[in-house]
């Protein structure tokens, strides 16, 4: 089956009415393709418990794979990548939570492979210090090339992408609604800036309103992205806890940075201290607990997007650029794994060679230039 094809299917089955994450897992764990689940009987169906009765019908509809259609083409306009869990690219971390998203819809370029991540998330009324703390944390992780990943609410989440934006490291933030929807809408410009240095994502479809209950489902993104996850400052209620929770269910490690005793911001960060979460009061403790330091850090910081900022490389470059390595790939693969037409790949593997930062080998093989 073609790339192409297979995401269309996927994107259909996102679209289709009650169908989520832990569903599709169950539907490939029992027909082993995506091809197969829209060939798949009654009979069939009937093995997986709890199924939506509707599905079916729905697989069995023209509707849905044309909703697909649009939906794809609505991405595509703006400049979106939709990155189903079947693609290479799909983040690895995320892929064994026990409810991966199926798609993630990626403004920009996700990382490569085996950079560390870090989530820092916190109340959305933050005080100075607690801002004035996730913005120096956060840049002190940007600056030893760890990717910071929040959910660019206001407050702590956006005073943690600020900090990493001031670094050369990189940054993503989640969202809980579609890209074409941004929310809070003052983070627009935060959201552009973001999508230049890293990624900004989502699971929903594009023209998806934020809703309430959508934000604890944001959550577990942003933890499971994550090898840990930094609460800065929360209340004994805050939304933030709800990302400690995941990140704890996922085996994340749980940080927090400590607060007043008798702020009510820091109740919550303050209970997770007693509880066991690890103090922090630096990025430097954060890197050391999780052994991020000499060769990690010089590893981790040129593989990222530091280098199409200081080139300037266009997106179908990023794209390239973020599937090659050491090993040589050859071109065929690189047309499948990006989804770029065959003239578009040839012409961006030209100019990658002409920058310098990627060598063709015998049998039309790529590979980054050390």
């Amino acid at each position: 089956m073609k790339r192409s094809d297979e995401l269309r299917q996927i994107v259909a089955l996102s679209l289709a009415t009650n169908v989520g994450a832990v569903t599709f897992k169950k539907l490939i764990e029992v027909f082993g393709d995506v091809a197969s689940i829209f060939k798949a009987t009654s009979k069939d169906l009937l093995k997986i418990k709890r199924l939506p009765k509707t599905l079916q019908s729905q697989l069995k509809s023209t509707d849905l794979v044309e909703k697909a259609e649009i939906e794809i083409a609505k991405a595509a306009k703006n400049n979106v990548e939709i990155v189903s869990i079947l693609d290479a690219r799909y983040p690895e971390e995320l892929r064994e939570i026990y409810d991966p998203p199926m798609l993630l819809y990626v403004k920009g370029v996700l990382p490569v492979k085996g950079t560390p991540a870090v989530a820092i998330v916190g109340s959305r009324n933050a005080s100075l210090y607690g801002i004035r703390m996730a913005k120096n944390i956060a840049a002190g992780l940007s600056k030893a090339g760890v990717v910071v990943v929040s959910g660019m609410a206001l407050g702590i989440d956006s005073a943690a992408h600020e900090g990493a934006l001031s670094e050369v490291g990189a940054t993503i933030a989640v969202l809980g609604g579609g890209l074409s929807r941004i929310y809070p809408p003052q983070n627009k410009k935060m959201a552009e800036k973001i999508a230049k240095k890293g990624a900004v994502i989502s699971e929903y479809p594009m023209d998806m309103s934020p809703k309430p209950e959508y934000f604890p489902m944001r959550n577990r993104i942003i933890s499971g992205l994550s090898r840990a996850v930094l609460i800065v400052e929360a209340g004994e209620k805050s939304g933030a806890l709800i990302t400690a929770d995941s990140a704890l269910e996922q085996g994340r490690d749980v940080f927090a940075v400590p607060g007043n005793a008798d702020s009510e911001r820091s109740n919550g960060t303050n209970a997770l201290l007693k509880q066991g979460a690890k103090l922090v009061t630096s990025a430097s403790d954060i890197l050391e607990e999780l052994r991020i330091t000499g060769e990690s850090q010089t590893q981790a910081s040129p593989k990222f997007l530091t280098d199409k900022k200081t080139l300037n490389l266009n997106q179908d470059e990023q794209k390239l650029f973020s599937l090659l390595d050491s090993e040589p790939l050859p071109i065929d693969v690189l047309i499948e794994q990006s989804g770029l037409a065959p003239s578009r790949t040839i012409s961006s593997l030209m100019g990658l060679q002409i920058k310098g930062v990627v060598k063709e080998l015998p049998g039309k093989n790529f590979v980054r230039n050390p």
